[in-house]
C-alpha cells in the first residue's frame, strides 16, 4: 500500500467516524425531542367505543382545588398509565449511550482530521523553508 493510499484510507475512516457520530447524536436528539413532547404536550386517551378522556401534560397539570400532589390522583389512572414515567425513563436510558458514543465518534474523527491537516501544514511550511 502506498503512502497516498494509506493517507486516503485514514482520512476516509476518520470522516466515516464523524458521520457515524453525527447519526448517533441525531438519534439521541430525536429520542430527547420525543421525550419532551411526551412530557409537555396534553393528550387524549381513547378507550371503549368512542369514549375518550382529555389529559393534561404530565409536567403542566393543574392540581386545582383538590391539592392532590400526584399526576395520577389529579388526572386519573388512565392518563397516568398512558404516559408511564417508567417507559419515558427507559427511553432516556437508551439515549444516553447513543449520545455518548456519538460524541466520542464525532470527536475522534474530527481530532484525527484536524491533526492531519495540521501535519500537512507543517510539512508544507518545512518544505517552503528548505526549498
Amino acid at each position: 500500500m502506498t503512502a497516498e493510499a494509506h493517507e486516503t484510507t485514514f482520512r476516509e475512516r476518520a470522516d466515516r467516524k464523524r458521520t457515524v457520530g453525527v447519526y448517533l447524536l441525531i438519534a439521541a436528539g430525536a429520542i430527547w425531542l420525543w421525550l419532551g413532547y411526551q412530557l409537555l404536550a396534553p393528550f387524549t386517551v381513547n378507550y371503549g367505543s368512542g369514549h375518550s378522556i382529555d389529559c393534561a401534560s404530565p409536567v403542566f397539570y393543574d392540581e386545582g382545588d383538590s391539592k392532590r400532589r400526584s399526576y395520577a390522583a389529579t388526572e386519573g389512572e388512565r392518563c397516568a398509565t398512558e404516559r408511564d414515567p417508567a417507559d419515558l425513563l427507559a427511553l432516556l436510558t437508551l439515549s444516553i449511550p447513543l449520545a455518548a458514543a456519538g460524541a466520542f465518534q464525532y470527536t475522534t474523527g474530527t481530532v484525527a482530521l484536524t491533526l492531519r491537516r495540521h501535519e500537512d501544514e507543517l510539512a508544507h511550511l518545512r518544505a517552503e523553508r528548505t526549498g
